[in-house]
Order: structure tokens, then C-alpha cells, then sequence
């Protein structure tokens, strides 16, 4: 979540987007998480894992990647580092071509 919220801090005024889902857990422990790590952006709630079968989800954490158009361009799978210079040139990439 760290590397996530730096990536946000660096692409937040550029019109880059991101939220947080999270699947099947109590509002109440997804607001403390929130409260403690000082997350900036939204985090929805998927209560009944709905959302997650919906976009064949089976293990966290997975990433979209969604255009301006709302059609999904990329899906990382497991965690990732999202403060590398590897993964803030691809942001920069996808932002350029919008």
C-alpha cells in the first residue's frame, strides 16, 4: 500500500485515478486500515465478493488498469512495487497516450 500511495501522491493532478477495493471484510477494520495507513484515495467495499467473481478475482493483490474510456488495458497480478521507476514509466507511458 505504500508504494501505491506514492504513486498516487506523484499522478493525482495528471487525472489518474485509483481506487482500492476491498473484498469481504467489515467496514469498521477497512476504516481503521485507512485511518492508520493514511490512504488518500477511495476504498470501496465489495461485501459480498460480488465484484471480485465478477472480474474473476481469486487471490490479492490484483491491479487494473482502466483508460479514460473505462476499458481495462492492463492486470498485474500479486503485489508490485508501484513507486519503481519501472512502474511509474508505464504510468507516464499510459497518461502520455490518453
Amino acid at each position: 500500500m505504500p508504494s501505491l500511495v506514492k504513486l498516487y501522491d506523484e499522478f493525482k493532478d495528471s487525472g489518474m485515478v485509483i481506487l482500492g477495493v476491498d473484498v469481504q471484510e467489515k467496514s469498521k477494520i477497512v476504516e481503521k486500515f485507512v485511518k492508520k495507513e493514511k490512504v488518500p484515495f477511495p476504498i470501496l467495499l465489495d461485501k459480498d465478493g460480488s465484484v471480485a467473481r465478477d472480474y474473476g478475482i481469486r487471490s490479492h493483490p490484483v491491479h487494473f488498469i482502466i483508460d479514460s474510456q473505462g476499458q481495462m488495458i492492463g492486470k498485474v497480478m500479486g503485489a508490485r512495487d508501484w513507486a519503481s521507476d519501472e512502474s511509474r514509466e508505464l504510468i507516464r507511458s499510459l497518461i502520455a497516450q490518453e
